[in-house]
């Protein structure tokens, strides 16, 4: 059996703090409201960043359509993100800090209905009850609060929303996934697998493989838990090991994962930070770790202690696009990568304080081949100016040609975004060319993803879905677009009557 004492507790606080982000060092004493309301007309973009409130923060519409939505595409797309952002006259630094919201667009029947709800952790209640923010965050330093107990006393529960196995997981890479019942977006609680795993962490990017399997993994500072879930939502097996981080590195920002037939891609970024030191302006400071390499583990699924790491070029990496074994040994890899943690370290924190921060997205899509043999690395830089990427769903962990990204072209140059994106790309990856839809500079495009067309097996076969935020309706809009033609534009779409709180991820479930 596996010890979550020996896993959670053995860490000690150093281990703690690097598990949830949080300790004597984190970042800047609450903020105030009104500072965000001032700087908020200046700034139209960042209108969702308000946020909601626990009492009048749920939302449920019937969207205004526009186009034609096809009488075959029916089902539940869903998307969570940080959304109360603001308690008891103060208000968070950080846009990750906030508690998480799931979105539910029920599509079907001639209509779109949309359902946001708060997801209710012990943290929401427990603040809730008292009035004010209670615990401390990844951004957000929170004083005279309780002690934390372990990772669920702080989990925000906001960053990826899944269907499986007939309950909605609302996720947050620090501890366990939250249970929300579908039909009405009710919380059920904390997830817990097996007894002896309550509260080990259960990452925000889990991935479903042709199969319906489930993988994920959790990271405690140097320790890795590795788990399977059967499509029933059944626990398979869960597997523990270690880290391969440098000396003095207590932990890293382990945020996706990739997977394939046999294997599973954990990219681990040099991203270095001592949670247990205050510096003297408060606030912490993410950076690469000078001379260290962006490291990629790749594991056996069905015995993790047989791996191999390879060393690629420093790069701050967030998100992965896919992964699978070529015929000649060898795993490609597609990636999102960044030559520092500035927005993790400094774009979000000025979003949230409405600041003019001028800034035009220099992360890009890599292409990664490992050859297992041998042991040698080749990158390629295929795109810029992207993030969130995603490939047909039944092509995880198999070849895919096309890979789907939000993007940021630099065409307004005298925009202050953030580095927020504006548009969407497909990516041919043996040809090297692009299908785009750019939405317009006064339009927020969030992650969008691949709807197979029933029936349907091809790549292109296929809805783009995603939401944006327009500023000049200041309304959340849900877009549907053909995969073959994007260029074209959205064929359909779905105006809510309000704004929601920008998210960070979600996924599609066929009814």
């Amino acid at each position: 059996m596996l010890q979550r004492r020996q896993l959670l507790l053995s860490l000690g606080p150093a281990g703690l703090a690097a598990l949830t982000g949080l300790g004597a060092g984190a970042a800047h004493a609450a903020a105030r409201p009104q500072d965000f309301d001032n700087a908020r007309p200046r700034q139209p973009l960042l209108a969702p960043l308000k946020g909601v409130d626990d009492i009048t923060g749920d939302r449920d519409a019937v969207a205004s359509l526009r186009g034609r939505w096809p009488a075959e595409l029916q089902g539940r797309f869903y998307r969570n993100g940080p959304a109360l952002f603001e308690r008891g006259g103060q208000r968070y630094h950080h846009w990750f800090d906030g508690d998480g919201m799931v979105q539910q667009f029920s599509i079907g029947d001639g209509a779109v209905r949309h359902r946001g709800r708060l997801v209710r952790t012990s943290k929401l209640k427990a603040e809730q009850s008292a009035g004010r923010f209670l615990l401390p965050t990844l951004g957000t330093h929170i004083a005279g609060g309780p002690p934390i107990s372990g990772p669920d006393a702080v989990n925000v529960a906001n960053t990826n929303a899944l269907e499986h196995a007939g309950q909605v997981l609302a996720m947050w890479e620090g501890g366990s996934a939250y249970a929300l019942n579908p039909a009405d977006l009710a919380t059920t609680g904390p997830v817990t697998w097996r007894q002896d795993l309550a509260q080990v962490p259960f990452s925000a990017h889990p991935k479903v493989d042709a199969a319906g399997q489930l993988w994920n993994i959790g990271t405690a500072g140097h320790r890795l838990v590795v788990w399977h879930i059967d499509g029933q939502g059944r626990l398979v097996r869960a597997q523990v090991g270690e880290l391969p981080l440098p000396a003095g590195l207590r932990g890293t920002m382990v945020h996706d994962l990739a997977v394939t037939e046999r294997y599973l891609v954990v990219p681990l970024p040099p991203v270095g930070i001592d949670f247990m030191q205050r510096p003297a302006d408060g606030r912490h400071r993410f950076k690469l770790a000078l001379g260290e390499p962006l490291r990629v583990l790749v594991m056996e699924k069905a015995d993790i202690t047989r791996r191999r790491v390879f060393e690629l070029p420093a790069e701050m990496v967030f998100h992965v696009g896919n992964a699978f074994e070529a015929a000649d040994g060898e795993i490609a890899l597609s990636y999102i990568g960044a030559p520092d943690a500035s927005f993790l370290d400094e774009g979000a924190v000025a979003m949230m304080a409405g600041r003019a921060a001028p800034q035009v997205s220099d992360s890009g899509l890599r292409l990664a081949r490992l050859h297992m043999g041998t042991g040698r690395v080749q990158v390629q830089k295929l795109a810029g100016d992207v993030e969130f990427p995603r490939v047909h769903p039944q092509r995880i962990g198999l070849p895919a040609r096309w890979l789907l990204t939000a993007a940021a072209w630099p065409l307004y140059p005298a925009r202050q975004d953030y580095g927020l994106l504006h548009g969407v790309q497909l990516l041919d990856t043996h040809t090297g060319r692009t299908q785009r839809h750019d939405y317009g500079e006064h339009v927020v495009a969030e992650e969008h993803v691949l709807v197979p067309k029933p029936g349907k097996t091809g790549e292109l076969d296929a809805w783009l879905l995603g939401t944006t935020y327009d500023a000049r309706r200041q309304a959340t809009v849900l877009n549907l677009l053909d995969a073959a033609r994007i260029g074209d534009g959205p064929i359909a779409q779905a105006v809510l009557p309000y704004g929601l709180p920008l998210g960070f991820h979600g996924n599609f479930t066929a009814a």
